[in-house]
């Protein structure tokens, strides 16, 4: 990796944290004015939109066709955009950002855990103790010391909708290897105009049986800025971003800069005038570090797995 690279890969990755640590702090406020299906609609709407927009620009007309996927494409998109944002914004109204960010921040656990299941294959034994002292650490956080909030009261339901939306954004992730002759920005842009119509389908049955109110105008007016952050800047912007990041740090690297992403909530919460108990902070402690170390433990795996290729390919000679 040259020099131009990683600058270039460390300041776009910088942009997303502080966009990805902000982003539950802002739509906590804005979900005050709109509820969770109306601000999803609004948000993947004009996102997806911009997507389809990008895609015809980058990659061509021809690249706005299905090839025959549209089914998969359907249930990737209404999983990583309907189910994760509906999710997300429910589970908000109840619980505080800086939990629902640690909570987000257990994906790459949540991933290695759900491999672990499908193919029966351990992982190796830091990685177990890594995901052992997140979930601890989570726990601290999102108790606040008392355990019985883990399963009881509002916050308890409102974490575990946001624990639900986590997979429902691990089950788009994974769902991308079943497209792999389509690019990032084509598996987003198709799977977001198609899951799209799954929020909409959503938001008609809730508006219809009152469970959901359209928003007011002054109240639009009042959170614009909300909204145009979440809508341009979250749901648009960021995804842009990390792309770029990818392609000039490489996956494993720009996972690294991600971890942060829930310290920069705290920080904005904080700011906000809320007070961290101490055992927030140390729980927020546990989780970032076991994420860092178990970034750093794969990045070695990774490279243990290309020195014993690199030598059969030269035992093959």
């Amino acid at each position: 990796m040259n020099r131009n690279n990683l600058a270039q890969g460390t300041l776009l990755m910088c942009a997303v944290v502080l966009i990805w640590g902000a982003f539950l702090p802002v739509s906590k406020i804005a979900l005050a004015v709109i509820d969770p299906y109306w601000l999803t609609l609004l948000r993947y709407g004009i996102a997806a939109a911009c997507f389809l927009a990008a895609l015809a620009i980058v990659e061509g007309r021809r690249a706005l066709s299905f090839g025959g996927q549209a089914a998969g494409a359907w249930a990737c998109g209404s999983a990583g955009f309907a189910g994760f944002s509906l999710f997300v914004f429910e589970g908000l109204r109840l619980t505080r950002p800086e939990h629902g960010a640690m909570i987000l921040a257990l994906g790459p656990v949540n991933i290695v855990l759900w491999q672990w299941l499908r193919t029966r294959h351990r992982p190796p034994a830091a990685v177990l103790a890594c995901i052992v002292v997140a979930i601890v650490g989570e726990a601290l956080v999102v108790s606040q010391g008392e355990l019985a909030r883990l399963y009881s009261g509002g916050s308890a339901l409102g974490n575990g909708l946001i624990y639900a939306s986590s997979w429902c954004w691990i089950a788009f992730t994974l769902g991308a290897q079943k497209f792999s002759g389509w690019s990032p920005l084509r598996y987003t842009a198709l799977s977001a105009a198609l899951g799209w119509l799954t929020i909409l389908v959503a938001v008609a049955v809730a508006t219809g049986s009152g469970r959901s109110q359209p928003p007011q105008p002054e109240g639009l007016k009042e959170m614009l800025w909300a909204l145009l952050f979440i809508v341009f800047v979250v749901s648009f912007g960021a995804v842009l971003l990390w792309n770029m990041a990818v392609a000039k740090l490489g996956p494993l690297n720009a996972s690294l800069f991600a971890n942060f992403a829930p310290v920069v909530t705290i920080l904005i919460t904080v700011w906000q005038g809320h007070v961290l108990l101490p055992v927030e902070v140390a729980g927020a402690a546990l989780v970032v570090g076991a994420l860092i170390a178990n970034n750093l433990i794969n990045r070695r795996l990774a490279a243990q797995a290309d020195r014993l290729m690199a030598r059969g390919t030269s035992t093959l000679r």
